[in-house]
């Protein structure tokens, strides 16, 4: 967690987008305050800054994001009880959706393939119904998490999830391999094979050609809005 005033110093060393996070509270959400969310708008217009916010799972409407985010990332499953299973909390897919439609902002739905222990689960599903209202996705691949539960599984096997990575550029305008990828050689494996298949790869392994400084869900927007082309 970072305070304002290491913010304020990230920001005279030449950084402007910033991603707005946090844990969450017992229902699924970030408890964002209308005190905080006032303070990042007075830096958003001091320095001309960028967010990317999380915000959870909430169930309603919860702020109006639409002078302060830039981009509204969020989680998503299609499978209330593979959600249950991770984080205690169950939501009905379609009413995530909806909360996010009406916040107001460019929202860019992530699905981390794998999640359940490294099973393939909901991800295919969750795919399909999310291309019926965005064009853009990101999509993680799970890492074993020492300390957690899931800390003795293995990420998903790396074909299955070039599979997914397929199936979704059938349906998406732009795709990512986001910033969760498993390390070492299955890093490598993967990126390997869907240099071909994606339109953004956060933390290649091969640093040849163009470089974005920033969340990959800034780069999917301007893609998405025609401002910068794929990469």
């Amino acid at each position: 967690m970072k305070t304002f005033e290491e913010m304020e110093g990230y920001i005279r060393e030449g950084h402007h987008s910033f991603l707005i996070s946090g844990g969450l509270n017992g229902v699924g959400e970030i408890p964002y305050t209308d005190a905080l969310l006032k303070k990042l708008g007075f830096l958003k217009r001091k320095y001309d800054l960028q967010y990317n916010f999380h915000i959870g799972f909430p169930l309603n409407f919860v702020h109006d994001f639409r002078d302060i985010a830039d981009v509204v990332s969020f989680d998503f499953f299609s499978d209330s009880e593979t959600m249950k299973k991770i984080y205690g909390i169950d939501r009905d897919p379609l009413q995530q959706i909806e909360v996010m439609r009406s916040l107001g902002a460019f929202s860019v739905p992530h699905i981390t393939i794998g999640i359940d222990c490294g099973k393939i689960t909901h991800e295919y599903k969750s795919i399909e119904i999310l291309s019926r209202y965005f064009d853009s996705i990101v999509l993680n691949v799970f890492i074993p998490t020492f300390g957690t539960t899931y800390e003795s599984c293995n990420p998903p096997p790396v074909d299955e999830v070039t599979a997914i990575f397929e199936y979704a550029k059938k349906l998406f305008k732009v795709v990512a391999l986001g910033c969760m990828q498993p390390r070492g050689s299955y890093r490598s494996i993967l990126q390997g094979e869907l240099e071909d298949i994606v339109d953004v790869i956060v933390k290649p392994v091969n640093k040849s050609g163009d470089h974005f400084r920033g969340c990959c869900a800034f780069l999917l927007k301007q893609i998405s809005q025609g401002v910068m082309k794929y990469v």
